[in-house]
């Protein structure tokens, strides 16, 4: 079957960022000794996930959206971005961001590069300021819950889907779809690996898409 629909990564994927909460605690100078302690507890398991980013968003309350934005602006494309998503449009194949990040950098991502669809996670606001409370909805390493749900909304298969990450909470992202392909900064080439191929720009990852459809074609 042809590849209908591809659910891309955002932070570290399509934007040069690796991670939109760690870059708006380093800009507001709150990462050392704050923050950075909050990915820690989380990385060794002593906090959930939810915990995690509830603890992050605390650390914004009372900050205006304004600003956030204001930030969120100088965060800078991957290359081949934009020719990435438009390669992809050209096949008629839908686009859909799922990501663990800021809804504030996804949403400008998703109207810039013109993407379907996104999710990812969102700072509360009230009259123009954070509420200190986020609304998590891609939990780390289970974007595959959301990849199913939308095959089910559109009537689509597993092998019909792929997938772009650069491996970051991408856990079970390439297992629910037919072809995986993971960024690796640094790799020179395309490679084979575990559930899913390797390759070092969003060039390359047109190139094997473009393989994988001339070859089902």
């Amino acid at each position: 079957m042809d590849i209908r629909v591809a659910f891309i990564d955002c932070d570290g994927t399509l934007t040069k960022v690796k991670s939109s909460w760690e870059y708006l605690h380093r800009r507001l100078n709150i990462w050392d000794n704050m923050a950075d302690r909050y990915q820690e507890l989380f990385r060794a398991g002593k906090i959930s996930y939810q915990e995690f980013c509830e603890r992050d968003a605390i650390l914004w309350r009372g900050i205006s959206t304004e600003k956030i934005w204001n930030i969120v602006r100088d965060i800078d494309y991957q290359d081949y971005a934009q020719g990435f998503v438009d390669f992809l449009k050209s096949m008629d194949i839908y686009t859909v961001i799922v990501s663990t990040g800021l809804s504030m950098v996804v949403e400008r991502v998703r109207g810039e590069l013109g993407i379907d669809m996104a999710i990812s996670n969102e700072l509360l606001s009230d009259n123009g300021f954070l509420t200190g409370k986020t609304r998590v909805r891609v939990e780390y390493n289970k974007k595959d819950r959301y990849v199913k749900e939308v095959l089910e909304g559109l009537g689509l298969k597993k092998n019909q889907a792929c997938a772009i990450g650069d491996g970051e909470g991408d856990g079970g992202l390439f297992e629910s779809v037919g072809v995986g392909i993971r960024l690796i900064e640094g790799l020179d080439g395309i490679e084979e690996g575990e559930g899913f191929i390797r390759c070092g720009s969003l060039f390359q990852a047109k190139e094997v898409l473009k393989r994988y459809m001339d070859a089902r074609g």
